[in-house]
């Protein structure tokens, strides 16, 4: 009965508002991303991508919370006083890498939009769904560092986490199709979704 104390429970609704609002940037980034399947599959490739990148969420929970140490370990240091100072771990170069990979998308994405004359019939190149749904797996677990870490700093209960993440994830498969589809009729807000990745 501890597990379902009242201080757990308000835990869980946090967390569980917190992966809905760091979920949002990814849905916009599984909409782009699933626009380059046959627009038959992309439902499908929508909910593969995030189902099993939320299943990969709950093996990374495990091993942050078994190994955080190694993940906050500071890596190497920049150390140039008055132009650069700061130490780099795991975690911090994750993140970089995976916000210049976000941030190379939108990009990319609103630069086409502007080339494009015609974006209601536009031809996209098309991607191997494996590929596409691989895409949207790598980037679900980079953006999911930061929502486990902040998790971590609210609890230390394991089953509170992995609850919160897996209302997350089906909170996203429910709304991934939606705003997919909503972004396709409003083109205007996809540049803005692009701006707010960006």
């Amino acid at each position: 009965m501890e597990l379902l104390s009242l201080d757990n429970l308000v835990t869980l609704a946090l967390l569980t508002l917190l992966q809905g609002v760091l979920g949002f940037d990814n849905l916009l980034y599984v909409a782009l991303e699933s626009k380059r399947a046959p627009e038959g599959q992309r439902a499908s490739v929508r909910r593969w991508g995030i189902g099993i990148a939320i299943g990969l969420r709950i093996v990374l929970l495990f091993a942050l919370t078994s190994m955080i140490r190694y993940f906050q370990a500071p890596v190497f240091t920049l150390q140039s006083t008055g132009l650069v100072e700061g130490a780099f771990n795991v975690h911090s170069i994750i993140v970089l890498l995976g916000g210049a990979f976000i941030i190379y998308t939108s990009t990319k994405e609103i630069f086409h939009m502007i080339g494009v004359d015609d974006l209601e019939h536009e031809e996209r190149g098309a991607r191997p769904l494996r590929t596409i749904v691989l895409w949207i797996v790598a980037m679900n677990l980079v953006f999911s560092f930061d929502s486990i870490l902040s998790a971590m700093a609210l609890t230390d209960v394991f089953w509170v986490m992995a609850t919160a993440i897996i209302i997350g994830g089906v909170m996203m498969i429910f709304l991934a199709d939606s705003v997919a589809e909503f972004l396709q009729r409003n083109r205007m807000y996809e540049v803005l979704g692009l701006f707010i990745l960006f």
